[in-house]
């Protein structure tokens, strides 16, 4: 069949499934929460402990009447759920069937970057296997994380074919209030790309939600559910829109807001996540739509995106004044001494030709056995992160949280800690840290989450040290550490040690 008559049948199929879907009894009766349409696939940790076992490999993805090549954990291409709580032990088995090496990062989780826990130094090669073993700290603010494949120069291949999932610390979640996940990602393909499967009127992007192409939610009118959005782009923000509804967002990676914020559109950039509330409004069907991704050819072209529905049915319930409640508000760095004040560029070389252009930190593209910057264990920084291009850069840092105070110069109200922000094109944003967790000690990254980026350069490595250990008592413990493993035949690079 050819393509034009396979989209036409394609898009006869959908809308009659669309009819049948609308005519359903998608509520019943009562006054409970709705279920979820179609639930992720979960893992849930029991007695303080979650063990589970993450199979990377590649193969075809179908949805939608489109064949794609990707890459999966567990052939799951939105990614198993893991869902932990404070103080657990989350052991995951990798097993690598790729044909390249890859690893994990767990991001947001502040632990370790050390041995077998957060550690990205590790490469798993083909056909090998790894236990990571990552403590959720206790202090953890249980909220929306994920985890995802953060191997350098192959990061925005791995996670846009599919390698990440949604990892959720549970603990914040409103009482009586259902909850909906959605796990936000896309491919991009060139005008060039040959692959006979890709629709002209997907404009060279195809977005999914929780691995399909339609996601339809169900609520009754006046019922208030929580709806938790992670962007798993490699490269791309989404701009989440709901037909006449709006959002109160509580939580913002991971950590609840301090204060709620009503808004339209929600503005999720790379690696983000936004926790909202959502009120049912009144009896219908409601376009979930992708902002400003363009879609359709000829007078059907618009630009907005649906990504899927939401169906308002049922009896109707009073509105509940739910929130996420921070287990412990973290203090406004603001009133804090300053240790340390640090500048950080991201900038770029301007040819646009393939495999050419580089991306820099600090006017150096990454080197895994340098070290770009040491803080002792206590430091509370000031950043300056400047964009010196017209390009789109998200700033990620690993192993904490940070504050932003300013954005190009104007004062930012005090609304909680983030791990991702964007730094507005040749515009700069001031950002505090506390370096404070003894849990951080070691090396870890931190680059532009625009993973194309990442993967060309934007990247540096950041040490933060115990002081009283540093001299003669830090180098002897390295030169103990290094005889050890080499006693034992194990490669330094598998305890994070390989550039120490």
């Amino acid at each position: 069949m050819s393509r034009r008559p396979r989209r036409c049948l394609n898009r006869l199929l959908s809308l009659l499934s669309l009819a049948l879907a609308a005519s359903l009894p998608w509520l019943p009766a009562g006054g409970a929460p709705s279920p979820p349409a179609s639930p992720l696939s979960e893992f849930r940790s029991s007695g303080g402990r979650l063990d589970v076992t993450l199979e990377a490999r590649d193969g075809k993805i179908h949805v939608g009447g489109l064949d794609l090549d990707g890459a999966t954990y567990n052939g799951l291409y939105a990614g198993p759920v893991l869902r932990t709580r404070p103080g657990d032990l989350l052991r995951v088995r990798l097993i690598n069937h790729l044909s390249q090496p890859t690893n994990l990062h767990f991001h947001g989780i502040r632990t370790s970057p050390l041995g077998t826990s957060d550690n990205v130094h590790l490469a798993i090669t083909p056909g090998a296997s790894f236990t990571y073993e990552v403590r959720i700290p206790a202090t953890q603010p249980p909220g929306l994380y994920w985890y995802h494949s953060h191997i350098h120069g192959l990061s925005e291949q791995q996670v846009m074919r599919g390698l990440s999932g949604a990892l959720v610390v549970e603990g914040s979640e409103p009482a009586g209030t259902a909850e909906r996940l959605f796990v936000l990602k896309n491919m991009t393909f060139d005008d060039d790309t040959g692959n006979p499967t890709i629709d002209d009127d997907l404009h060279g992007i195809v977005q999914f939600v929780n691995g399909g192409l339609d996601v339809t939610q169900t609520m009754r009118p006046g019922e208030t559910q929580l709806w938790r959005f992670s962007n798993q782009s490699a490269n791309l923000p989404f701009h989440i829109a709901l037909q006449s509804h709006r959002f109160r967002i509580v939580a913002e990676d991971g950590e609840a807001t301090i204060g709620e914020r009503t808004t339209d559109v929600l503005d999720i950039m790379p690696a983000a996540r936004v926790d909202v509330l959502v009120e049912g409004g009144a009896p219908g069907r409601y376009a979930l739509l992708s902002k400003g991704a363009m879609t359709g050819t000829g007078a059907a072209r618009q630009p907005d995106r649906v990504l899927g529905h939401l169906l308002v049915a049922g009896d109707a319930v009073a509105p509940v004044a739910a929130t996420i409640a921070a287990t412990a508000p973290p203090p406004d760095l603001r009133t804090l001494p300053i240790d340390a004040r640090r500048t950080v560029v991201l900038s770029q070389t301007k040819t646009l030709k393939a495999g050419e252009q580089k991306f820099f930190v600090n006017g150096r593209i990454f080197d895994p056995a340098r070290v770009d910057m040491r803080v002792p264990l206590g430091n509370v920084e000031e950043w300056t992160v400047r964009n010196d291009s017209d390009d789109l850069h998200v700033f990620h840092i690993h192993q904490l949280g940070f504050q932003v105070v300013e954005i190009n110069g104007t004062p930012v109200p005090f609304v909680g800690r983030v791990d991702t922000v964007r730094v507005p094109e040749r515009g700069e944003v001031k950002l505090r840290m506390a370096f404070t967790d003894p849990l951080i000690v070691g090396r870890f990254m931190f680059h532009c989450h625009v993973l194309k980026h990442e993967d060309k350069g934007m990247m540096a490595q950041i040490e933060v040290f115990e002081p009283r250990l540093y001299g003669f008592g830090e180098q002897l413990l390295r030169f103990y550490w290094h005889l050890w493993w080499w006693l034992h035949g194990v490669p330094w690079s598998l305890c994070g040690l390989a550039n120490a």
